[in-house]
């Protein structure tokens, strides 16, 4: 069963039509090659995370900038179905809905995003619309800009959590008001300014990296790590590596996003920090089973017990 409903998560972030083409392998730059199918799906990085996170039995409401096109209708309406308040999506007048062109093939992806309305935002103001203040937990990533992010976390008055995505560099005072930092390897480089990222993977280094991120303010951090699990250092400075749970992948594409929106779920829902990442681990194994960013998302019970199986053969 869900958990009571008062816990909130407000996730800021964008909303994309994604455009998805799976093939047996990616073209060369001026090659022409056949693809195996072909679908218009709902995406973005915000809308996903919102999406995993009410899948998890939490309040979730998406605070986002739209177009004024019928793609705009449908990802509300995409939203809705899935359990998401979306109140907070506002029109942006004579903008595009934001747009990502994933190919999908080799077990792997590459994607392209036209942002549109998402970088759209009024230039001052509460850009949470005052969920940030009665939310438990507030959400963000990189697909909107940077100043609305900072400006969603001097609004949010539980955790702020911020999903580095796509990787960048960060200013002090943004890193300085993370309760939690969630990377992969390629953002965990670009943010702590790793000069080795071939090897950001290793355990070694993704400590050393987490030291660097707790020394600017970063209060906790966690790496995702795809097949290799993940590895959270908590606010005591404790560092603990949780294996991944095994899957057939079939599209890694969402993956990230099913982890985040779990994990900042059952952190609002008052879960510890490292049962809330077995949780998105769990998340993350059943997202890439599927193709799509938002085709797989079960209920908590179902999470629950794909968690129980972590570390088991």
């Amino acid at each position: 069963m869900d958990e009571p409903r008062s816990p909130l998560v407000a996730v800021i972030g964008s909303v994309n039509i994604d455009h998805v083409v799976v093939a047996d392998a990616f073209p060369s730059p001026g090659q022409t090659i056949l693809g195996r199918t072909a679908q218009v799906t709902l995406g973005g990085k915000g809308a996903n995370q919102a999406v995993a996170a009410a899948s998890a039995g939490v309040r979730t409401a998406m605070i986002a900038r739209v177009g004024d096109d019928a793609e705009a209708d449908k990802a509300r309406a995409g939203l809705a179905a899935r359990g998401v308040d979306v109140q907070g999506v506002a029109t942006v007048p004579g903008a595009e809905t934001g747009t990502a062109w994933i190919t999908v093939a080799a077990r792997d992806n590459a994607i392209i995003v036209v942002p549109g309305a998402n970088f759209q935002w009024p230039s001052e103001g509460d850009c949470t619309d005052g969920a940030g203040a009665e939310a438990s937990v507030v959400l963000a990533q990189l697909e909107i800009p940077l100043g609305v992010v900072q400006r969603a976390a001097v609004a949010c008055r539980g955790r702020f959590l911020l999903n580095a995505a796509p990787a960048a560099e960060l200013p002090q005072e943004l890193l300085s008001r993370c309760d939690v930092l969630i990377v992969n390897e390629h953002e965990q480089a670009a943010v702590s300014g790793q000069s080795d990222p071939e090897h950001a993977k290793e355990p070694a280094a993704v400590r050393r990296a987490h030291a660097a991120l707790r020394g600017r303010g970063a209060k906790a951090v966690v790496t995702t790590l795809g097949g290799a699990g993940a590895i959270i250092t908590d606010t005591d400075g404790t560092t603990t590596a949780l294996p991944a749970i095994p899957a057939t992948v079939v599209d890694t594409t969402g993956a990230g996003d099913a982890f985040a929106g779990v994990f900042a779920a059952r952190l609002a829902a008052g879960d510890a920090l490292l049962e809330a990442a077995r949780l998105g681990i769990a998340a993350g194994s059943l997202a890439v089973r599927v193709p799509g960013a938002q085709q797989q998302h079960a209920d908590l019970d179902t999470l629950r017990a794909i968690a129980a199986t972590m570390g088991k053969d």
